[in-house]
């Protein structure tokens, strides 16, 4: 794949990925933090809480999700990060390897 191709699919896959990882994220430190862990604690034994609140079934569904729609997404979510971790890596190599050629052309320009 050229190097134009590869950091333009990057790019792209980067933007579509982003607010589901932000998702991710958010849904996950805020479970972190007690008011925030209701639901959380209902699902592992502990005692429910008196009233759920939208909140608590949103960000427990959105970032646990049991059942096959939200196995999918996790899915797909970690493949994507991961092949954007592996053609980051690919991008950032081939960068170095020009800068060193262009280096050593004009490097040897000077002499």
């Amino acid at each position: 794949m050229k190097g134009i191709q590869l950091n333009k699919l990057h790019r792209y896959a980067g933007i579509v990925i982003a607010p589901f990882l932000v998702l991710q994220t958010l849904t996950g430190l805020l479970l972190n933090f007690s008011p925030f862990r209701q639901a959380v604690s209902a699902q592992s034994g502990g005692a429910p809480p008196d009233v759920p609140t939208l909140w608590d079934a949103i960000s427990f569904k959105a970032h646990f999700g049991p059942g096959l729609i939200s196995d999918c997404y996790h899915l797909l979510l970690g493949a994507g990060i991961a092949w954007m971790a592996v053609s980051g890596w690919i991008l950032f190599l081939r960068g170095r390897r020009l800068r060193n050629k262009a280096r050593i052309v004009n490097h040897g320009r000077e002499q």
